[in-house]
C-alpha cells in the first residue's frame, strides 16, 4: 500500500511540476538563405528570450539551413526578438545588409509557429556606435552595495569643472549608466547621448552646467529596479551611498533643488519611486516609458495611501510597442497623481509621442526638453 502511495504522488509531481502548462507554446522555424559557420541566437525583451543577450538563447539546428526554438509565453505578453549569430555587430539583416528592426507579436492564447527566413546578416559595418563621449568622463569600477552586485558607475564633468575651481554644479543621477553616454557600452550600439545634449544646451545658455552619474545596472537589474527586497536595498544605497560618493568626490552642489534622478522603463519606474521616497534628497524624477503597470504588478496600488511629495515629476511614453501596453499604468498614474494634489504644468509633466518606440533613441530625443524643465536657465 506505501508504495502505491508513493507511485501515486511521484505521477501527481508529473502533472503538477510543468508551471508553463496552461501558457500557449510558440515555435519558430528559421530557414537560412545562405548557411554560415557560426550558431544562430534568439535574443529578447523577456528572461526565456535572454533579456537581449545576443548570446544567451541558441537556436536548435535540424540542418545547415533550418533551425528551431520553442518556448511559453503569457497570454497577451508582447513579445520583442531579434536573431544573431552570438554578436550584436552580426544580426539578421535585410537584402542590402541593414539590420532588421525589432520583431514582435501579442502573444494570443493558443499555440503558434512563426516561420522566419533569413537572406542576410549584417557584417558590423553599419553598426558603427551612434554619437561619441563628448567632453571628459571618469568611472568608479565595480562599486559595492551590500546584498547587490557591484557594478560600475560613470561621471561626466562639464567643461567648466576643469576650468573654474570654485563652481560647483548640480546633479543628474541616471540608472541603465551604460547606455546614456558611451556608445560603445550601450545595448545596442545607441546611447542616450546626454553628454552631446547638455553640452550643446548649455553653450547654448538654454541649460546650467551640470554633472551626470550614470549608475549601470547589473544581471539583477529587474530585481534592483523593481518593488523587492533588492529594490529596497538599491534605492536606499542610490539615495544615500552613491550620494554620499559623488558629494565627497565632486564640486556638487547637494542639496535637494540641484538634485535630479532619471531613467527609463524599470529605470523610469525606480526613478519615480527613489524621487517618492527620498523627497528630501531629489528636486524630482525624469521617468521614461515608466513601467508603472504591467501584467499582475501595479505601483499605483501601492502609494494610493501616501500623501503628495514635494517634487515635480516629468513623465512620458511612446506610442509603439512596449509602450503601447505601458500606457494603461501611465494614465493610471497621472490620473492618481492629481487626485492627491499634482497639477500638470507646474509639478507634474506629461509627454506622449504616439509614433516613439521604447528604444535609446526615442529617450534620447524627449530628454532635451525634459532636462530643461528641471535645470533650464531660469532667465530664458
Amino acid at each position: 500500500m506505501k508504495y502505491l502511495l508513493y507511485l501515486f504522488l511521484f505521477l501527481l509531481s508529473l502533472t503538477s511540476c510543468d508551471s508553463t502548462s496552461n501558457s500557449p507554446e510558440v515555435t519558430w522555424k528559421i530557414t537560412l538563405n545562405q548557411p554560415v559557420e557560426k550558431d544562430i541566437f534568439i535574443t529578447g525583451n523577456q528572461q526565456k528570450l535572454g533579456n537581449w543577450d545576443p548570446s544567451a538563447i541558441q537556436l536548435s539546428k535540424i540542418d545547415n539551413q533550418h533551425y528551431t526554438f520553442s518556448s511559453f509565453f503569457e497570454v497577451n505578453d508582447l513579445v520583442e526578438y531579434k536573431f544573431t549569430q552570438g554578436d550584436w555587430k552580426f544580426q539578421a539583416a535585410d537584402k542590402d545588409g541593414n539590420e532588421w528592426g525589432n520583431l514582435e507579436f501579442m502573444m494570443p492564447d493558443k499555440d503558434t509557429t512563426i516561420e522566419i527566413s533569413i537572406n542576410n546578416w549584417t557584417d558590423g559595418s553599419k553598426l558603427i556606435p551612434k554619437g561619441q563621449i563628448t567632453g571628459n568622463v571618469e568611472y568608479f569600477k565595480d562599486f559595492k552595495i551590500k546584498g547587490l552586485e557591484d557594478r560600475d558607475i560613470i561621471v561626466w564633468l562639464p567643461p567648466s569643472y576643469s576650468s573654474n575651481s570654485r563652481q560647483r554644479f548640480p546633479v543628474l543621477y541616471m540608472h541603465d549608466g551604460q547606455n546614456i553616454i558611451d556608445p560603445k557600452t550601450s545595448s545596442f550600439g545607441v546611447d542616450w547621448q546626454v553628454d552631446e545634449t547638455v553640452d550643446q544646451l548649455s553653450k547654448a545658455n538654454l541649460l546650467q552646467e551640470m554633472i551626470i552619474v550614470g549608475v549601470y545596472c547589473t544581471k539583477d537589474r529587474n530585481d534592483d529596479y523593481g518593488v523587492t527586497e533588492k529594490g529596497k536595498i538599491y534605492r536606499k544605497a542610490f539615495a544615500t551611498d552613491i550620494k554620499k560618493l559623488i558629494d565627497t568626490n565632486y564640486r556638487t552642489l547637494p542639496e535637494k533643488e540641484h538634485t535630479l534622478v532619471a531613467g527609463s522603463s524599470m529605470g523610469g519606474l525606480v526613478s519615480f519611486m527613489i524621487a517618492w521616497e527620498h523627497p528630501d534628497v531629489y528636486a524630482g524624477a525624469i521617468s521614461m516609458s515608466p513601467a508603472f503597470k504591467y501584467q499582475e504588478f501595479d505601483y499605483i496600488d501601492l502609494i494610493q495611501k501616501d500623501k503628495k511629495r514635494e517634487v515635480i515629476f516629468y513623465i512620458d511614453n511612446g506610442g509603439k510597442g512596449v509602450d503601447v501596453i505601458l500606457q494603461p499604468g501611465v494614465d493610471k498614474m497621472i490620473s492618481h497623481l492629481k487626485s492627491i494634489g499634482y497639477t500638470s504644468g507646474k509639478d507634474l509633466f506629461l509627454v506622449i509621442d504616439k509614433n516613439a518606440k521604447h528604444s535609446e533613441g526615442d529617450w534620447a530625443k524627449r530628454f532635451p526638453d525634459a532636462i530643461k524643465l528641471f535645470f533650464g536657465k531660469k532667465d530664458i
